[in-house]
């Protein structure tokens, strides 16, 4: 055997872990055997020399050679990444930075921003490479390798909530960032992020924090310490008003329980649970002329020539009925076994159940114009037909409900094999996947003040998929490493109309979804790694990857292909390029950079919140159109002294339509954020973050901007014995900053019965929308956090 075979590491896990364990046996033998075999000789014949000099010379010694025992050695190792924008955040990288919720966590992750709209218990608007990923239609989000995107949601297409994930129990996350990983399918075009869970905490602990707006949060942990096995549990209560003038009163509870054993050599088994349960009300999107006007009209327009006004700031609400209650419980069992250096298993099995009731008001009048007012506690429906009166109360009647009670289940196996053509080594993985949604009561209401009025869409759907792939690693020379992949998925849509028996509504139509239909899909992969320097990597990708459509849409196209006018494949499919280049110098700098594309065939079409796909002229479905995206990622990890680490991350990105040239609404352009961390010995540490978004186009025309923001985060820690506190001034420059934005089309009361907004409008769409303006939800201002930790 020859001992300068380039050898594949062995790997425990199918997934890029910062470190991974190698075991070294028939591999290396012969070398290890070479080194240590003098050394028994010598041993041996020590030995021999030293027989004591009365022992009798016809007892002849044991001559037979004595055999070399090797132990198994376990040696840490970083994996090689396969692209320069692939990266491992571990806990350390942001132990000091703020983390009492997850979304403080993904907003210091490389090239991503996350942004709330409607409530904390909501879940976040991914920003990433040109991608407005709205709740995660492009962006694939697991726990533990969990799927969190969820298909068919009620909200919205890969709506990824991540409210049921406790921040201490993250060990550290993982980011893949396009379409060129072979283990991921829907919904990863932008990439995937894991987040991988501890399998114990190094010290039990309570924590208590507490800041402005009666924000409060209470986090137990506790690993009880078992010979057999590790153990972890964590509990959270978390509660928030918020800075709004209506308080959120946003409750939310959180349990995670995991367990890891052996059950035999060289295998690993874990199974973890999580339960999370929420409530919340939101200000809902606001209208940025009502906030600069600094007053909103009582009355509508066309009742009185003054129709008066109350105050309006940027922390006030039109419908301040507007929020949700969601819960989700997880069930993850993984097992892992290396039997052989050479070879592994992995397999996954996964169980959840979701509930999402959404409540919103995106339009406010313009549907309903003066359909409803206010008498005492009752909420009247006057038909459509208003006798304008200036004394009513007149509400906001174009509110939605979407709702959804989901049973998600599958799993996963793969296996990886280690092994040599000649002397070039290789690696090989292959892997199968099942998914299985049963969505039940998935439909979409027309309310006021929380109360339905109207059923647009309420469905039964089964959705399930099944996947394959394989991935082969080449190391043809210490200097050059390809992996290549190819995945093939194929999606099962079937849905059962549950609309209500109901009378003709004045204002809206419902539209019924049933039937069924396949569609696969095949995703070649391919990337090329050159070490062109020492510490120094080259990356090469190419990979077609892509999302999975609303099964209402793909069901609506099959049921009504004249209406569908050229609706194309529910799967939609993207087209990723990279050129990067990743270093470490002085083991003290780390860059990576990277130039990228991706192209999309379409836009996702299907409107959760209308209850249809969009149509345009003529009454027929109008696909948005193939898309391009292109730009440049930059990371950079500096540590000039051991008590100072600096970090920055820059993307910046062009987003257009590929037919038009127009740009995307509300794709980000640029994205910075970055810090200065320092630590005074083992107990002290502080750090100033800077995160930066800059302003974009918010619609396709590009007459309107969503505003950019910078928000600067002073963050302090202090540890004494088993007490540790905390001190976060966040927003420390009260930057007016807008955390999501929207160009919307609604009418405010003191607009009704002026231009396009009537006061009885008649069927939804039937008549000419009112321009677009921009709405949005509010950031934080300067507000302060402390925190206390006791560890025992």
């Amino acid at each position: 055997m020859s001992a300068h075979r380039r050898v594949p590491c062995a790997i425990r896990v199918p997934m890029e872990e910062c470190a991974v364990q190698v075991r070294w046996t028939w591999l290396y033998a012969a070398v290890v055997s070479a080194v240590l075999s003098p050394v028994a000789s010598a041993a041996e014949e020590a030995a021999i020399g030293e027989q004591p000099s009365g022992e009798s010379s016809k007892t002849a010694p044991d001559t037979r050679r004595p055999t070399t025992r090797l132990e198994e050695v376990v040696v840490e190792a970083d994996k090689p990444l396969s692209s320069a924008s692939a990266d491992v955040i571990r806990q350390k990288d942001y132990e000091v930075r703020p983390h009492d919720t997850l979304q403080e966590i993904l907003n210091n992750t490389p090239g991503l921003i996350v942004a709330q709209h409607q409530g904390g218990g909501k879940a976040p608007q991914y920003l990433i490479r040109g991608f407005d990923a709205d709740h995660g239609t492009d962006f694939a989000v697991f726990v533990d390798m969990l799927p969190v995107n969820l298909v068919t949601g009620a909200h919205g297409q890969g709506y990824a909530d991540v409210n049921f994930v406790i921040p201490e129990t993250i060990e550290r996350l993982q980011l893949f960032k396009g379409p060129y990983f072979a283990q991921f399918g829907d919904f990863a075009n932008a990439g995937a992020m894991n987040l991988v869970t501890k399998d114990e905490f190094a010290e039990n602990f309570a924590y208590a924090s507490g800041g402005f707006w009666s924000t409060q949060r209470y986090v137990l942990g506790a690993s009880p310490r078992l010979s057999w096995m590790k153990t972890l549990l964590a509990a959270q209560v978390y509660y928030t008003n918020g800075p709004f003038d209506d308080p959120q009163n946003y409750l939310r509870y959180n349990f995670f329980a995991k367990a890891t054993v052996e059950p035999i050599p060289h295998g690993k088994l874990t199974i973890s649970g999580a339960a999370m349960q929420g409530n919340w009300n939101a200000s809902g999107q606001i209208p940025l002329s009502a906030v600069e006007a600094g007053f909103i009209d009582t009355n509508p327009a066309a009742l009185v020539p003054d129709p008066g006004h109350r105050p309006f700031d940027r922390f006030d609400a039109i419908d301040p009925t507007e929020g949700g209650r969601t819960d989700r419980e997880n069930i993850n069992i993984q097992f892992s076994y290396t039997p052989t250096a050479e070879d592994s298993v992995a397999a996954q099995l996964y169980f959840s159940h979701n509930h999402l009731a959404l409540y919103s008001n995106f339009t406010l009048y313009k549907d309903t114009g003066l359909r409803f007012y206010q008498s005492g506690n009752r909420i009247v429906d006057n038909g459509g037909l208003p006798n304008p009166d200036p004394t009513l109360d007149y509400l906001p009647g174009d509110g939605i409900e979407q709702d959804e009670s989901r049973v998600l289940f599958g799993g996963r196996a793969s296996y990886t094999t280690n092994w040599f053509v000649r002397d070039v080594g290789m690696q090989t993985e292959v892997g199968i996947e099942n998914r299985n949604d049963l969505i039940g009561d998935l439909a979409l209401y027309r309310q006021v003040r929380r109360n339905r009025f109207f059923a647009v869409n309420r469905l039964g759907v089964a959705e399930s998929s099944v996947s394959g792939y394989a991935a082969q690693q080449t190391f043809p020379y210490d200097w050059l490493r390809f992996d290549a992949g190819l995945r093939g998925d194929v999606f099962f849509f079937d849905g059962t109309n549950e609309l209500p028996d109901q009378g003709p509504d004045p204002n809206f139509t419902s539209v019924t979804v049933r039937g069924n239909t396949t569609d696969g899909i095949v995703s070649p992969k391919a990337n090329a790694i050159l070490t062109v320097a020492p510490n120094t990597e080259v990356y090469l990708n190419f990979g077609l990857g892509f999302h999975s459509n609303d099964a209402r849409l793909a069901l609506l196209g099959k049921q009504n292909p004249a209406l569908a006018g050229g609706l194309e494949s529910p799967l939609t499919r993207s087209t990723g390029y990279e050129l990067g280049v990743r270093t470490r110098q002085f083991d003290s700098l780390d860059v990576a950079a990277a130039l990228w594309r991706i192209d999309l065939d379409d836009e996702l079409s299907f409107s959760g919140d209308a209850g249809n796909q969009e149509i345009g002229a003529g009454g027929l479905y109008q696909p948005s159109g193939p898309t391009r995206r292109w730009g440049v990622d930059l990371e950079l990890r500096y540590e000039p002294v051991s008590w100072l680490f600096v970090d920055y991350d820059l993307t910046w990105n062009k987003a257009q339509f590929s037919d038009t040239g127009d740009p995307i609404p509300l794709a980000p352009t640029l994205l910075m954020n970055g810090g200065v961390t320092a630590r005074w010995g083992p107990n002290f540490s502080a750090a100033v973050r800077v995160r930066y978004l800059a302003s974009r186009p918010a619609n396709e025309e590009d007459t309107l901007t969503a505003s950019g923001y910078t928000l600067v985060d002073l963050l302090a820690r202090y540890r004494w014995r088993n007490v540790e506190a905390q001190l976060d001034l966040l927003n420390v420059s009260d930057a007016n900053w807008r955390e999501a934005q929207f160009a919307d089309t609604a009418c405010l009361l003191g607009h009704v019965g002026t231009g396009n907004c009537l006061a009885t409008p008649g069927q939804q769409g039937t008549h000419e929308d009112p321009p677009q303006a921009i709405y949005f939800t509010p950031g934080n201002p300067f507000w302060v956090r402390g925190g206390i930790a006791m560890y025992f």
